[in-house]
């Protein structure tokens, strides 16, 4: 048992400081620093409050592509305590539509990927090539009722499909490790609400359940060895946030917008599930601890759109340029940290973004550039404890990643 529970403790599983992703949708969105819960009015409601799906007047599609590129700086082996990753480049969308079937009630269907990690490093001689990509991908029903002129709720099932994989290879060798693990929760929910108090001024609240996903694959390599049944478990914590946007075209005489959201992720329900598989050749199981201890952490928006342009006979402008700041709290320990993705720090963001509003259809543009470091224990050198951390160096653990985004939206 300890024979292959050592072969297994080989790779290091992507426990990143929170899977969320916190610069995810949409262009129109990420400029204001992704804040959106609040008031959100058109199909990207099925990622950030399926309450706003209330606010579609007739019909509506939108796709949204999410492009990032940036990397890591970290120790993923007692060879390399101070590398940084490959150049990673992670495209990302969001495809959804939304149609009002009565007066009080619309359907949204929706698909895009929700959180993410991984990275690529290559050390040492002969040169080592250390690779691991783990990705939530999310299919989402949902309706949303208007109960008053004013008020709207409404709520997504989520199917929750999870994928890993992990490849370690020494240079001109066969993979050491090589397996890729995958599977679906289909218990997920995302139920919010949306209160309009003013013409200018909107409130929302959204809540998202927590699903477990087993992931598995009937074999798998690991030093070199064959395992079957190999498999493990990713829990996608609970999330609670709430949001408000305020119009201030009436109030100060000037086209602007300002908006807020607050996030609260229970990052504390991943508890770390073992990575278990069987030696095909001897028929010994194995199990192998993954240790987390996360903290639950917070995430705050802020963001500002200014209009311009505007079309009298519309009555609407036509052009927006925007700004916006994401905070981000540590939810990583630095006892147990990871290579594969955040820091154990709080990361900050800085987005900026511009659209264009033809009436019927808008396009939006945004750029977002996210970024933190924190040191980390050496305690996280006792592989015997935490076979999956990382490895303390003389610099801090980083993140430095670039977002570019773009969406086209159509009513009908």
């Amino acid at each position: 048992m300890g024979a292959v529970a050592g072969a297994l403790s080989v790779p290091t599983l992507a426990h990143a400081g929170g899977y969320d992703t916190p610069m995810l949708y949409s262009a129109r969105h990420m400029g204001m620093g992704g804040a959106a819960i609040g008031y959100v009015n058109d199909p990207s409601a099925l990622f950030h409050n399926p309450a706003g799906l209330g606010q579609v007047a007739h019909g509506e599609v939108i796709g949204d592509f999410s492009l990032l590129v940036g990397g890591l700086h970290s120790g993923p082996s007692f060879l390399a305590t101070d590398v940084d990753s490959d150049r990673t480049v992670a495209p990302f969308f969001l495809v959804g539509g939304a149609y009002r079937v009565h007066d009080l009630i619309t359907l949204g269907l929706g698909v895009y990927p929700v959180a993410s990690a991984g990275a690529t490093y290559h050390y040492g001689t002969p040169v080592n090539t250390d690779r691991t990509e783990l990705f939530f991908l999310e299919t989402s029903p949902a309706i949303a009722l208007n109960l008053a002129r004013n008020f709207r709720v409404g709520v997504g099932y989520r199917v929750t499909y999870v994928r890993v994989n992990r490849y370690q290879s020494p240079a001109g060798s066969p993979a050491t490790t090589d397996f890729t693990l995958g599977g679906a929760s289909f218990a997920g929910f995302r139920i919010g609400a949306q209160y309009t108090a003013l013409p200018w001024w909107q409130f929302g609240v959204v809540y998202r359940n927590p699903t477990t996903t087993k992931v598995s694959n009937s074999h798998g390599v690991a030093i070199g060895k064959t395992f079957s049944d190999v498999s493990t478990k990713f829990t996608l914590p609970s999330k609670l946030g709430a949001g408000t946007r305020a119009d201030l075209d009436d109030v100060v005489n000037v086209p602007l917008s300002l908006a807020f959201d607050f996030e609260y992720d229970f990052n504390k329900q991943n508890k770390g599930d073992p990575l278990v598989g069987t030696d095909v050749a001897t028929g010994a199981p194995a199990s192998v601890p993954n240790l987390f201890e996360w903290k639950n952490s917070y995430t705050l928006r802020f963001g500002t759109e200014l209009r311009f342009l505007h079309d009298t006979e519309a009555d609407l402008d036509r052009v927006a340029a925007r700004i916006g700041y994401v905070y981000d709290s540590t939810t990583a320990n630095p006892n147990y940290p990871t290579p594969f993705g955040t820091p154990p720090a709080p990361t900050h963001v800085l987005t900026a973004g511009t659209g264009y509003n033809g009436g019927n259809w808008q396009a939006n543009l945004a750029y977002a550039y996210r970024f933190g470091h924190g040191p980390v224990s050496p305690s996280a050198q006792t592989p015997s404890e935490c076979p999956f951390c990382g490895y303390a160096g003389k610099k801090d653990y980083a993140i430095y990643l670039s977002g570019f985004y773009a969406d086209v939206s159509y009513k009908f």
